[in-house]
């Protein structure tokens, strides 16, 4: 395991969707493990930055997301489901079907 150091944010977001685009492109096909919360939105920004450039396609990959709220409908606002669409999903191009959310 590789432990990375960052000294902004902004290294840390450009590393993120580097290292995830650097992934897809070698392996098109590749299992994403993805997480919710503040720390990631600007990886994922960046990387719909990058998919809308023609930098990155997710066309063929699969995500597992990490947590759910137990009982929130999935079309709730403050599901991890909505977050993710919101956040990720609904800008690349991404199969619904391979998105994974407990």
């Amino acid at each position: 395991m590789n432990i990375l150091k960052f000294n902004s944010d902004e290294d840390f977001v450009q590393t993120g969707a580097n290292l995830i685009a650097s992934l897809l492109q070698s392996n098109p096909k590749a299992v994403l493990g993805l997480a919710t919360g503040s720390s990631p939105v600007g990886v994922y920004a960046k990387l719909v930055e990058m998919h809308q450039k023609g930098l990155v396609s997710f066309s063929k990959a699969t995500s597992f997301n990490l947590d759910e709220y137990i009982g929130l409908p999935v079309d709730h606002p403050q599901s991890y489901r909505s977050f993710m669409n919101e956040q990720l999903f609904n800008h690349i191009d991404i199969d619904p079907g391979q998105t994974h959310i407990p």
